[in-house]
């Protein structure tokens, strides 16, 4: 890689550097490798040659605007990853690969610093004082409290929940109202192609609303997926499950009231009560009568392990990542076909929070709590059991076949892998106050697992 310039060591670590000219044909194998990380052979992919989502995509913002809105920047370019299903996925650098992590890490790094005679403890010191310094710095700074009004510093720490918490009852909401539509209608105003195109299109329009912002997961699945495959945080990935919950059962009931009176209509017909009803069908998923425990989980299992993994694939920016504002749009055809394909024997699912919202409103709407028993307590076990092993099945696998990043434990050396694992237990432990007294060493626990 050619030198940086010299303004660069003044600003730190640009977004881009001068790719050097292409080398000679008669190179070497490396050199060849090279050339291909840097774009300068031709690609023969069918879904286009180093298709890049642009990163400055930003609008135009007045100068004066900027300097009124004073908390406008945060949250912005370079201050964390974004786990979003609308732009590829971050590359980040985990616990388990982080250098520094191993002892042989460290040795390596104080060998040269002692030969050349400088002060390691100095060092060391140095580098805590910074760290303090930068921790004050972000705890006091007068930016924080620059907010319009009350509301505005409340939506600047909730602003990721409430994002997924709106994606979810705006895509949920399109594709229940449309499900509704077909099923109280008797097919007049819908079928189920239309309805499968509504719950894809209904997800898509909802990442476009806040994929920039939470990253537009809507759906536990995908959030648990990301949190073990790509670094996604625990503690985050809790509380996205919690607002896609909200927002299920925020949508529930918008679906329930618009059509009630369709499902009244519906059930007096029909001569039956509202849980037997077509309007069931509609709000909730259920197998089919004559459809098998174990054909229902796993159809439940292929599509979520279908979608997560088409997923990962758009996300992945060394694949062949579609252009810039695409992927939400690809993601809702994925959603779609996987309906259209996989729905007909469970009612299609393959989202927790699709299911649970509803039946939550079901219930308190007075279905009865024999909709929570049906089929074996199927919402237990088909739309959360299936669904999560699903996605987790489908990250492995395209992490086995494809993917080459450090972040998947896939790809963790082995002995930074059981490191890795190590510590987490031991962090559990020491959460739950079990073993306080006696730690094993961490470092020969890890020596003894190798054995």
């Amino acid at each position: 890689m050619g030198p940086f310039r010299e303004s660069d060591q003044d600003v730190g670590v640009q977004d881009t550097v001068e790719a050097p000219e292409r080398e000679q044909q008669e190179g070497t194998q490396e050199e060849g490798s090279k050339n291909d990380g840097l774009g300068n052979v031709p690609s023969y992919s069918l879904a286009g040659s180093g298709a890049q989502n642009p990163s400055n995509n930003r609008g135009y913002t007045n100068q004066e605007y900027e300097q009124y809105s004073s908390q406008f920047h945060k949250g912005k370019e370079g201050d964390s990853p974004t786990w979003s299903l609308a732009q590829p996925l971050p590359h980040i650098l985990r616990p388990g690969m982080r250098h520094g992590a191993l002892p042989e890490d460290r040795r390596e790094d104080q060998a040269p610093m002692a030969e050349n005679g400088q002060d390691l403890a100095h060092m060391d010191e140095v580098q805590k004082q910074k760290s303090v310094e930068n921790r004050k710095k972000k705890v006091n700074d007068p930016k924080e409290d620059e907010f319009f009004n009350t509301w505005s510093k409340i939506r600047h720490h909730l602003r990721e929940p409430l994002a997924e918490w709106l994606g979810t009852t705006m895509a949920m909401t399109i594709g229940l109202c449309a499900t509704l539509s077909n099923f109280t209608s008797s097919g007049q105003a819908g079928s189920y192609p239309a309805q499968s195109a509504a719950w894809g299109f209904g997800f898509m329009a909802a990442i476009y609303t806040t994929g920039g912002m939470s990253g537009g997961h809507l759906n536990p699945a995908i959030s648990i997926t990301l949190s073990a495959f790509r670094g996604f945080p625990a503690r985050k990935c809790a509380i996205y499950i919690a607002a896609q919950l909200l927002g299920a059962i925020t949508a529930g009931g918008i679906s329930y009231a618009i059509y009630h009176d369709a499902i009244v209509e519906v059930t007096k017909v029909a001569k039956v009560p509202q849980n037997a009803s077509v309007a069931a069908q509609a709000l909730l998923t259920l197998p089919k009568p004559f459809v098998k425990p174990a054909t229902a989980f796993f159809t439940e299992f292929l599509g979520s392990a279908i979608l997560v993994g088409s997923i990962l694939a758009l996300g992945d920016d060394t694949n062949a990542p579609p252009g810039a504002g695409m992927q939400a749009f690809i993601i809702g055809i994925i959603i779609s076909i996987i309906v259209l394909a996989l729905g007909y024997n469970t009612g299609g699912c393959f989202n927790g929070a699709r299911d649970f919202g509803p039946r939550l409103v079901a219930l308190m709407a007075g279905w009865g709590g024999k909709i929570f028993r049906e089929y074996h307590a199927w919402w237990v076990w088909g739309p959360w059991v299936a669904d999560i092993t699903g996605a987790l099945f489908g990250a492995l696998v395209y992490d086995m076949a494809i993917f080459t990043g450090g972040e998947s434990p896939v790809n963790y050396p082995r002995r930074r892998r059981k490191r890795a694992y190590r510590v987490r237990a031991l962090n559990f432990r020491k959460k739950l106050g079990v073993g306080k007294r006696k730690v094993p060493d961490l470092e020969r626990s890890v020596k003894e697992t190798e054995g």
